[in-house]
């Protein structure tokens, strides 16, 4: 396979004895490993789609091992077959078959190769990697193969059901699935390491939206999507807000509650600023609801402190002051339900929204659909402005019935 007249295709300098020698993985040309390192690429990369001349067909026959057929499969190529080289030995293997096996047939005989010079062919550098057909975890033990292209590995089986890369929409932009999943340094992770500009992240999660979005959770046993009853995790996603802090949290409680069957969740604020908290988070019937309710269980205590504060002497102020004291233990026990299941409310409040936002843009495109998701779902102070005036209308309305009846 070896000529003594070959010389670098890159630096043009003759092999000697002592040359770590490549060849290019697309047309073979040879080149010195170092010579490859330092220019990154083939110098016929620009010629890599030009079909060959005859006399190019012939060069290589003095190169590779067979270059009339395929070494895998041992079938003669056909014209319009697709090729690729090993890029150790320049070994000719038909695309499809080395992507199901990802192995040159000479791989004995090549010395140890640097895994820089093979970036991108083979996608097993990140830990516990993620067949992106099926989303079930990549173990060890578990027959892969993996794209000839970019590097992305999938079960064989889930490849030979659907032989077509889960990334090949990616491939134009010469995407590589081991430069993508190599591991975040310490810093890099953190929430607050500098940014582009210098400036720290003072936002936990920065990237929690885009993690969910892109890479959804899955089921472990169908690796099917999880929904959170029938709304996906994309449209939670936009209602509850890409960007608000609370976001991440009220995502990982819905989809727990959607898929776990849990109910019961602890919500400080739900219990301490109800219903003022509902008005917050836009949940305007629970609300109003809460507002009522409230609202008449303090109406005995407040139209006891009235009659107790003036001068009213009444012969039923002790049976009113009993009213006031069972009603003020019923709201205790109606605020221990807040903080309790507000959560669990709070998620079926937003699953009926999605569905209904959802029914009513079925016809838009989706990212107005996504846009009005936004617009429905983010929390908004005015809304706690709405709660206050009611609250306020409720007492001037208790205060006036009270006078206007002769009570006080």
């Amino acid at each position: 396979m070896n000529n003594d007249n070959e010389r670098c295709a890159v630096c043009g300098d003759p092999f000697t004895g002592d040359d770590v020698k490549i060849y290019c993985p697309e047309c073979g040309a040879p080149m010195h490993k170092d010579c490859y390192e330092i220019e990154g690429k083939c110098p016929n990369s620009a010629q890599h789609d030009v079909p060959a001349s005859g006399e190019e067909e012939k060069s290589r026959e003095r190169i590779f091992k067979n270059s009339e057929g395929c070494e895998i499969c041992g079938k003669l190529f056909e014209p319009n077959d697709e090729r690729t080289y090993c890029p150790e030995c320049g070994a000719s293997m038909h695309k499809r078959c080395y992507s199901l096996t990802h192995k040159c047939p000479y791989e004995s005989e090549h010395p140890a190769a640097d895994p820089r010079l093979i970036a991108g062919l083979h996608g097993n550098g990140s830990a516990a990697p993620v067949c992106d057909i099926c989303g079930l975890e990549l173990k060890d033990d578990d027959e892969k193969v993996y794209c000839p292209e970019c590097g992305t590995p999938v079960h064989k089986s889930c490849w030979l059901s659907s032989p077509v890369c889960p990334n090949a929409d990616k491939h134009a932009e010469g995407y590589d699935w081991e430069n993508a999943h190599k591991p975040v340094r310490p810093e890099e992770r953190s929430p607050y390491a500098p940014n582009d500009t210098g400036e720290p992240r003072r936002v936990a999660f920065e990237n929690f939206p885009e993690l969910i979005i892109e890479h959804p959770i899955r089921s472990p046993e169908s690796g099917e999507e999880l929904t959170c009853r029938g709304v996906t995790q994309s449209e939670l996603m936009h209602f509850l807000g890409m960007y608000n802090f609370s976001t991440p949290r009220f995502f990982a409680l819905f989809m727990n509650m959607a898929n776990a069957g849990k109910v019961i969740s602890i919500n400080f604020s739900a219990w301490i600023f109800a219903p003022l908290y509902h008005f917050y988070r836009r949940m305007t019937g629970p609300a109003v609801i809460i507002t009522l309710i409230t609202f008449i269980l303090t109406i005995p205590t407040l139209i006891y402190e009235i009659f107790a504060l003036g001068d009213t002497d009444m012969n039923g102020l002790d049976m009113l002051f009993a009213s006031a004291t069972v009603t003020s233990y019923i709201m205790i026990a109606f605020r221990v339900v807040l903080l309790l299941f507000n959560d669990y409310i709070y998620m079926r409040w937003c699953v009926s929204k999605i569905l209904f936002l959802r029914e009513k843009y079925k016809d838009e495109p989706e990212d107005v659909y996504f846009e009005a998701l936004e617009h429905k779902g983010n929390p908004r102070m005015m809304y706690v402005l709405g709660g206050v005036s009611l609250i306020m209308l409720l007492l001037y309305g208790l205060n006036l019935f009270v006078r206007v009846s002769g009570i006080v």
